[in-house]
């Protein structure tokens, strides 16, 4: 009489078959959270960059909460003569995805990732809507930019591999 089924051995192979694949699924997958977390920073800093264009389209108004230079641009709740419902103060939403509200903001020494911050195009204390440097670091690249620290500075400049 014969039994039908599979052998402990046979079963073992399949499982150590199965565990190799999903280990090389999941080390693929690194690069490509990366790189998408590289996508949504670009994005956010473009967008920031875009708000402050248009809010400072007539003159160049001063950031309200964001004083300081590398302030982190979570920090900017204003600015001064800007309408009441201002974009700006949409900017206590952004985090880098990486290290969220919480993370040291980016600054000219930065070597990981880092909360987005902003200050003049120099690299001084007190951005403007016509004045502005937003630093960023990016883990993979993203098309243009490379791995590292990036900014982009008024008019919505990019500027590779630089903080003020």
């Amino acid at each position: 009489m014969k039994q039908k089924g599979f052998t402990l051995i046979e079963l073992l192979v399949v499982i150590a078959i199965i565990g190799m694949l999903a280990s090389i699924v999941l080390v693929s997958l690194g690069p490509a959270r990366a790189k998408a977390r590289d996508a949504r920073r670009v994005a956010d800093v473009r967008q920031m960059s875009t708000a402050l264009e248009i809010e400072g389209a007539d003159s160049p108004e001063a950031l309200v909460g964001c004083t300081i230079a590398d302030a982190p641009v979570n920090s900017c709740t204003s600015c001064v003569g800007c309408a009441v419902n201002n974009t700006i103060q949409d900017f206590v939403n952004f985090a880098d995805p990486s290290v969220g509200v919480a993370g040291t903001a980016c600054n000219s020494t930065s070597t990981a990732t880092c909360q987005y911050s902003i200050s003049q195009a120099d690299g001084d204390p007190g951005a403007t809507t016509g004045d502005y440097s937003i630093c960023f670091f990016l883990e993979q690249g993203s098309g243009d930019l490379l791995a590292g620290k990036n900014a982009i500075k008024t008019n919505g400049v990019f500027v590779k591999a630089s903080c003020p």
